[in-house]
């Protein structure tokens, strides 16, 4: 007999499936209306759109818990029939079987471990509806063909400003005029920008094409044509936000976009398309099998510790985990949730390709038997309000999983002269293009950013990371005499949210030839100017955008 109102398996599963459905709904409405939203210029609303999607996913979570939660005293075997159940209602839904396991995680709290749903129905490869146009057809036409298939508008003046360009770009990889072209029916949008996937088979050879649209004073413009996998990979960067697209089955888009992106991960496609809670489970099925096959343990990562977080990875895998530790020692004074609320806060925000993408996951276990002892010993020491162990699993309350890159400070002191002027130049355009995104990083030191496999730098550490609305950025005021001058403390006041950015000079780069040539290309970072000027961009309602390509057909 069941406990007094508690719920059935049948009616959980019942009840999940409706909370998977009013999510489904909810989140294809919003991402329906990207095209729309691009088509009048509604830059806010595409970027509140990615935040309310990201919303929607913590909402539906939360909403499916609390009306589960009477039943939890019903046990794992209540748990094991629902799912048994949903299992029918869902068949091979895999994003279904995603919301059950994380649905189980928050209700349990990790105790029923962290790995897919052991579901027996196989999964259903379902290939998306692609348009085909021969390329012959496009030559003789123009790409008006393509375009007209997809309902997407384009003056004909513009389209002829670039056609005999992309042409020439399209004969170049495309020698025969009969290879059939294959184009994704939805455009991708993010930002100002909207993308048309597509691709051929070329001398038996995937070739990728993605054509950049933007959306100007002038009309919508064929900017761009992306052909090869590495301009594609930036565009899809891990350090960019969510785009919106829509798909039918995100499994079928996920599987053309590696056809065209083969050394991509697909559990940060999954991301990128903004499904982010079953890219997670992705991510620790394809951990738990690494683990199996190379039985590496996990270590400290290399670097210099941080005060807020305390990061371990793998040696031979290309993540890193990071953990809140219990206390903050001087001069760091926020709070545990004031770190959560910061992560949070940038996995809304536009990443410009310079934020790493931090996912955070709750109820994680891990087998006990892959810790090296002494991180072990830090992890219980210094995070044991996240960390516990039980019966052989370590069990993380939270974790952020971010790509594992080579901090910027140790890149440096193992470059070349050539590769160390490079990364000094590019760490530059990361905090120029952070401050273009509104995001002024705080702590600024090279510990705190890293290098990509891409060479590309990227902020990774993200506790005092604050909007320039935050910030009062002042030059710093003439020595009144030569007492200011040696003096060991600021002969001006100093107030919490004062920022001088000529005090810069003095901690981003040690002295030395590199901090010169900083100096050189970057100046204007030294000055209140440049950030007050950047500040009053976006107080004004500005989106800054930043273009994640080269113009190419302009």
């Amino acid at each position: 007999m069941n406990e007094p109102d508690t719920i059935d398996a049948k009616n959980a599963a019942a009840l999940l499936r409706a909370h998977v459905e009013k999510f489904y709904f909810e989140f294809n409405e919003v991402t329906s209306q990207a095209k729309q939203r691009f088509l009048q210029k509604e830059w806010h609303g595409q970027r509140e759109a990615v935040r309310r999607r990201i919303l929607l996913h913590e909402e539906a979570f939360e909403n499916a818990v609390r009306e589960l939660s009477v039943s939890r005293c019903l046990g794992k075997g209540w748990w094991k029939q629902t799912g048994a159940e949903f299992e029918k209602l869902t068949g091979s839904d895999t994003l279904a079987k995603t919301f059950f396991d994380a649905v189980g995680r928050m209700l349990f709290q990790g105790d029923l471990a962290f790995t897919l749903f052991n579901s027996t129905t196989p999964e259903k490869d379902i290939e998306p509806d692609l348009i085909s146009v021969s390329y012959q057809t496009i030559c003789q036409t123009g790409f008006v063909s393509v375009l007209q298939k997809i309902d997407f508008e384009i003056s004909d003046q513009n389209l002829i400003a670039t056609s005999s360009k992309l042409l020439e770009k399209m004969n170049s990889l495309i020698p025969d005029p009969s290879t059939l072209l294959f184009f994704y029916p939805h455009l991708f949008y993010r930002n100002k920008h909207a993308y048309l996937l597509g691709y051929g088979n070329v001398s038996k050879c995937v070739q990728p094409l993605l054509f950049a649209f933007t959306n100007s004073e002038n009309g919508i413009v064929l900017n761009a044509l992306l052909t090869t996998e590495e301009e594609l990979k930036n565009v899809f960067a891990f350090s960019r936000s969510y785009f919106l697209v829509e798909a039918r089955d995100p499994k079928g888009l996920v599987d053309l976009l590696l056809k065209v992106m083969p050394s991509k991960p697909e559990a940060q496609l999954f991301m990128n398309l903004g499904y982010q809670e079953h890219g997670k489970e992705l991510v620790v099925a394809k951990l738990h099998q690494h683990l199996q096959v190379h039985r590496s343990q996990f270590m400290v990562a290399p670097g210099i510790p941080g005060m807020v977080m305390m990061v371990f990875t793998l040696p031979d895998y290309d993540l890193v985990f990071k953990i809140i530790r219990d206390h903050f020692k001087p001069p760091k004074s926020v709070t545990r949730q004031e770190v959560i609320e910061k992560y949070l806060f940038i996995a809304k925000h536009d990443r410009v390709g310079r934020l790493a993408d931090a996912q955070r996951f709750e109820f994680l276990g891990l087998p006990l038997a892959y810790f090296d002892q002494q991180l072990l010993d830090f992890l219980l020491a210094d995070c044991s309000h996240s960390v516990s162990v039980r019966q052989g699993i370590v069990c993380f309350q939270d974790v952020y999983v971010e790509r594992k890159m080579i901090p910027l400070n140790i890149y440096l002191e193992q470059a070349s002269a050539d590769e160390a002027e490079h990364a000094v130049n590019d760490f530059g355009n990361a905090i120029r293009e952070m401050a273009m995104s509104n995001i002024f990083p705080g702590d600024l030191l090279t510990k705190n950013f890293g290098v990509t496999n891409e060479d590309r730098v990227v902020f990774y550490d993200y506790d005092e990371i604050v909007p320039l609305a935050e910030c009062t950025f002042k030059d710093i005021p003439k020595a009144r005499d030569d007492d200011d001058e040696m003096s060991a403390e600021p002969w001006y006041a100093v107030n919490d949210s004062d920022v001088f950015p000529q005090e810069l000079v003095k901690f981003l780069l040690p002295a030395g030839p590199l901090r010169d040539r900083f100096a050189i290309d970057h100046q204007e970072l030294y000055t209140a100017a440049f950030w007050n000027r950047l500040k009053q961009l976006h107080q004004s309602g500005e989106v800054v955008d930043i273009q994640p390509y080269v113009a190419n057909l302009d």
